[in-house]
């Protein structure tokens, strides 16, 4: 029969929030801060003291290795309890008759979750890649009197499940602390060696990795932009339209019955203010086309053009009329325009080159700059590297309306200043050259 007695844990105390009883506790920040060792210690000291049954989850767990199992094991046989535990491939037995075990999230539905309704201990580890419709499937699931679900991360999006749950809203029964380097007395030196290379090396990635802050992760297409005009003071709620400037330019990512978006500029001298944006998914041109009206005789804002990508010129089995003819007969010849043909990789370094100028306002553009955020490219895991293209999932949508936002300014400067357009620019309008049923890719050049 096993015997327990007492053992003696050293925790930092930035971890001593999470030492009383909570519904829901996380630990967040950057690589360095022991996150993972705090809960792998606590679990084992649960399980040693008292019977427990506990699941260590990860959003996907392709086999054991992708696990902390072994990080349990290496506590184990720190606390000198190996005699307490039969460690065996897939779970870990304790001698009071506790129980680990480790699965992925993507093997569960409403159905297979229901098996973990008597668990006590729920540690989701890497939880910033936890889904929400994983996170709505497992919180329900543990029910018994004081079972605890516990999330270690590394930030990666605002817009990221664990995020919203623990910090954008708070669940008044969560309890979460950011743990970063500093915070560990025992950080090590190796790992401060690596940290001061990195931060040398790129201090923008660095900070993500080693602060914890959000979107500056490898592949990421413009957080390193967004980041900087943060820091710069151009994301703030005092960007306002400006009377004396031009009127309201609006740029669009449509996708009907899928997500559409919608950014508002106006070009002013010094560069452009994103002064509103707003997506949806699931409308048709009419409704957008009432949805944009409104909104710009709230804000009474004169309107310059709306431009649609090329794809609007494509006729609907629903509507037997395209995007653009639809908002050319609702806004008038010369409010609406196609934007010119060209590749994703050009729109990618319009969209670097513009946002240096670009100031939000951080309200109105709050989920629009959560996209531009996210944005990045695919990782191929074939070739262990990140595809030239972008990933195509919710961040795709603002972010591909604000890069088609960004090829016109290139050809819409701000008032001051002086540009050679391109061969193919002209002023011809959209309604012009559908009448003439020319839709050709533009003939690139410059004069």
């Amino acid at each position: 029969m096993s015997t327990t007695g007492p053992i003696r844990v050293e925790v930092a105390p930035a971890f001593a929030p999470l030492l009383k009883p909570a519904r829901y506790k996380g630990a967040y920040g950057g690589r360095g801060g022991a996150k993972s060792h705090f809960f792998a210690e606590q679990l084992v000291i649960r399980c040693y003291t008292q019977a427990t049954r506990a699941v260590c989850i990860r959003e996907v767990q392709n086999s054991i290795r992708d696990s902390v199992r072994q990080l349990i094991v290496d506590k184990i046989q720190k606390f000198g309890l190996g005699q307490e535990f039969e460690v065996l491939d897939n779970e870990i037995r304790g001698a009071n008759g506790s129980l680990v075990i480790f699965k992925g999230m993507q093997h569960y539905n409403a159905e297979t979750i229901k098996s973990l309704e008597a668990y006590e201990i729920a540690w989701v580890e890497e939880a910033q890649t936890l889904s929400a419709k994983s996170l709505e499937l497992l919180r329900p699931t543990l029910r018994t009197q004081g079972s605890e679900l516990w999330f270690s991360w590394n930030p990666r999006h605002r817009t990221d499940a664990v995020d919203i749950f623990f910090r954008k809203h708070p669940h008044p029964e969560a309890v979460s602390v950011l743990v970063n380097w500093r915070d560990n007395p025992w950080f090590p030196e190796v790992l401060r060696k690596e940290m001061q290379h990195d931060k040398s090396v790129d201090p923008e990635i660095a900070e993500h990795v080693w602060e914890g802050a959000y979107g500056m992760q490898q592949g990421a297409i413009l957080a390193r932009w967004v980041d900087r005009a943060e820091k710069a003071g151009r994301i703030n709620d005092a960007v306002a339209f400006d009377p004396a400037a031009t009127s309201i330019e609006i740029s669009s990512d449509l996708g009907f019955r899928d997500t559409a978006t919608w950014w508002f500029w106006q070009r002013k001298i010094g560069g452009y203010s994103l002064l509103d944006y707003v997506g949806d998914s699931g409308l048709e041109a009419k409704d957008w086309i009432e949805r944009l009206q409104e909104m710009l005789l709230d804000h009474q804002w004169p309107l310059g053009k709306i431009w649609l990508p090329h794809d609007a010129i494509t006729k609907t089995f629903q509507s037997k009329e395209s995007a653009i003819e639809q908002f050319l007969k609702a806004f008038g010849v010369g409010k609406c325009d196609i934007v010119p043909k060209t590749s994703k990789a050009d729109r990618i370094n319009a969209a670097r080159t513009v946002i240096k100028q670009c100031e939000f306002h951080k309200t109105r553009c709050e989920e629009g700059l959560d996209g531009l955020r996210a944005w990045e490219f695919e990782w191929n895991p074939d070739t262990l590297a990140f595809s030239k293209e972008p990933l195509h999932n919710w961040a795709s949508h603002p972010s591909d309306g604000f890069s088609y936002g960004c090829q016109v300014m290139q050809l819409m400067p701000p008032p001051e200043i002086e540009t050679k357009k391109p061969k193919w620019w002209h002023e011809q309008t959209a309604a012009e050259i559908f009448a003439l049923d020319k839709f050709e890719e533009p003939n690139k050049g410059w004069i």
